[in-house]
């Protein structure tokens, strides 16, 4: 199944660059997290959406009059709270899936972490000096929609990376890998 709204895999994107981008630099690959990942926040979005009305049928069916006391003030502004912080909580949410990029290019890999609103964090390791490539597909949902880890061992212990959760981790890794070798080869 491909979703088309958003995608999460991009193979040579024409019109996506990078800051860091170098002049003779290609994005091979763009990725994000695969879609399904969003699943759990949206239905927790839908399902605190819904709760107050739920709420008050609640308490009107089983006439326990929790909401009577109050002024309707309060649980008008209550519920604009409520609402707002759901609101917040979503888009948070869809901008940490939005923004938290993998980029493949035939000289970096380039990781790219969201974390909130005020802090990014980039990391690039150099196709030189990645040793090796390996994929971790897990769970039930893995397997099933062809999403899972790609992590990347550099000779250096702090310069370690994965791509989590990214759709068909097999051909990533495999293009990382034949993009390191021709980077052996044309350096050799």
């Amino acid at each position: 199944m491909n979703l088309r709204i958003f995608p999460a895999f991009f193979d040579h994107p024409q019109n996506i660059s990078f800051a860091e981008q170098e002049v003779d630099e290609r994005i091979e690959l763009f990725l994000r997290q695969h879609w399904v990942k969003n699943i759990p926040w949206i239905f927790l979005t839908i399902l605190a959406f819904i709760a107050p009305a739920l709420l008050i049928q609640l308490d009107q069916f089983l006439k326990l009059n929790l909401f009577r006391p109050l002024p309707n003030e309060a649980i008008t502004g209550g519920l604009i709270i409520w609402y707002m912080l759901i609101f917040a909580y979503a888009l948070e949410k869809f901008l940490f899936w939005y923004y938290n990029i993998y980029i493949v290019t035939n000289i970096h890999l380039v990781d790219v972490d969201f974390l909130n609103l005020l802090f990014r964090q980039i990391t690039e390791i150099e196709l030189k000096d990645v040793e090796s490539v390996r994929t971790q597909i897990s769970g039930v949902f893995g397997p099933l929609f062809n999403f899972g880890n790609v992590i990347i061992e550099t000779a250096a212990k702090d310069q370690a990376s994965s791509f989590e959760d990214v759709p068909q981790p097999d051909v990533v890794a495999d293009r990382i890998d034949d993009l390191r070798q021709t980077k052996k080869e044309g350096s050799e």
